[in-house]
């Protein structure tokens, strides 16, 4: 299977994405942040597991999760939005 190089405006583009399928609302600079985490876990053999980058996604500071209450939680966005990502690659 052959490895291929994800952009940062690919990852942008994916988290927006998520977002807009979840039907969420955001203010601050979430996307970017979740970008910058998820671009830092590519690398020559593809994406790290998700264990390894999943403690970095948690710690990010936003609102997003407090405007979205009720209609997505950390575990479920954070994991669909890797899943995502990893198909892509």
């Amino acid at each position: 299977m052959e490895n291929r190089c994800i952009s940062r405006t690919e990852l942008l583009r994916n988290t927006l994405f998520h977002i807009q399928v979840k039907q969420c609302q955001y203010i601050d600079n979430f996307p970017e942040a979740v970008t910058t985490i998820l671009e830092s876990a590519v690398g020559r053999r593809g994406i790290n597991d998700y264990e390894s980058v999943k403690r970095k996604l948690y710690r990010i500071r936003t609102n997003f999760f407090r405007i979205n209450a009720g209609k997505t939680k950390k575990k479920d966005f954070f994991e669909g939005l890797y899943r995502r990502v990893q198909n892509n690659i």
